[in-house]
């Protein structure tokens, strides 16, 4: 998610780092690093790394830090995100001129993408970016579009920065992907209804088959969803924001290029406009409340892609294709989706059974 910004920012208040945490750990312990790492695991120069903060800990590592020291693997990330949130320097994304507008945003992709027309002279970057985004001036771009990125609930890779003028970038070509989507009336009960048959498509496997399906099947609710790849500086893998009039809108980037990626990442948006619809702008929230909706969202993916009764079956499957191929059949979700599940829980490594995930690209 991204932080909120203003005209003046003063400096975050610095967090310490999450391995002074482990280091009260260790010394509450009596382990030395060289114990440390033996545990989780790693190196004694890569244990090292962690605690002097240089190391940035990632969902597999936050496991690791769960099961060796305790607390859950989300606190850990939580630490890890306040941490580099508090050392970061703060961009805002307040313009000062049409100039300063253009350099922020990743005009190379944009054309590339075929967003926008090539440009040379920055006179035409300019026209061609107003035009983009449907404003006339610098004044009515802010009015519009500058709190945009403030507006939408964001799933975001961790080990990528963000640019909060390219997300916003990303957001736009979305809408104008959608503008004459139709869609009924926002029902949150018929989208609830639609999941047992968004669960089947995950059997598809081309996107140029499922993705019609899907975006008729979110259209009966009321949703609007737009998958578009992401530009540089963009690291959202999908957002979910409310349009004018109350449209829910889902947005996908298709990041990783891999079905449990994607549809894990659709059912966390969903989970949020199930969930969290009221609440939305969410990014109003404040820290502790933002953790808590995303920790809900990511359980509402989880348990719709493996549901709770079958939960315990599939934490015993272990690392053997036939068994996950099964079972994916058994409750009707595609195997790689499985795959996904029990490499995030660490039944299996993340190098293993990865065959049975489907793997898409983009045709430029």
């Amino acid at each position: 998610m991204s932080n909120n910004t203003s005209t003046s920012q003063s400096a975050p208040n610095w967090v310490s780092p999450p391995g002074h945490t482990i280091v009260s750990i260790l010394e509450e312990r009596e382990l030395t690093v060289e114990d440390f790492a033996r545990e989780i695991g790693r190196t004694a120069a890569a244990a090292q790394k962690i605690v002097d903060g240089v190391q940035a800990i990632d969902v597999d590592l936050a496991q690791r830090l769960a099961d060796t020291l305790g607390a859950s693997p989300s606190f850990w990330i939580a630490r890890e995100h306040d941490y580099r949130g508090s050392i970061a320097a703060p961009e805002g994304l307040k313009i000062s001129n049409l100039q300063d507008f253009v350099s922020r945003l990743p005009m190379r992709d944009m054309q590339r993408f075929g967003w926008v027309a090539t440009a040379r002279s920055n006179e035409e970057k300019i026209a061609e970016t107003l035009a983009f985004f449907g404003v006339s001036s610098l004044a009515q771009w802010q009015g519009r579009y500058e709190g945009a990125f403030e507006t939408a609930a964001y799933r975001k890779s961790a080990a990528h920065s963000s640019c909060p003028a390219a997300t916003t970038a990303w957001l736009r070509q979305g809408e104008i992907e959608t503008a004459d989507d139709p869609v009924a009336v926002w029902s949150s009960k018929i989208l609830s209804d639609q999941l047992p048959k968004l669960r089947r498509l995950t059997w598809q496997k081309r996107p140029l088959v499922f993705l019609p399906k899907l975006k008729a099947l979110l259209a009966e609710a009321g949703v609007k969803i737009a998958v578009v790849r992401a530009p540089k500086g963009c690291s959202a893998s999908g957002a979910v924001r409310v349009l004018e009039g109350g449209v829910p809108h889902i947005q996908m980037s298709f990041r990783y290029l891999s079905d449990d990626h994607f549809w894990f990442t659709l059912f966390h948006e969903i989970g949020h406009l199930l969930l969290h619809y009221s609440s939305m702008p969410i990014l109003e929230l404040n820290e502790s409340q933002i953790n808590s909706i995303e920790n809900e969202a990511n359980e509402f993916a989880s348990s719709t892609i493996v549901p709770l009764e079958h939960r315990e079956e599939m934490l015993n499957l272990g690392g053997s294709r036939f068994p996950i191929v099964d079972f994916a059949k058994k409750i009707g979700i595609a195997p790689g989706l499985v795959v996904g599940q029990l490499q995030h829980l660490g039944i299996i490594r993340y190098n293993q059974m990865q065959h049975l995930k489907r793997r898409f690209r983009w045709s430029d």
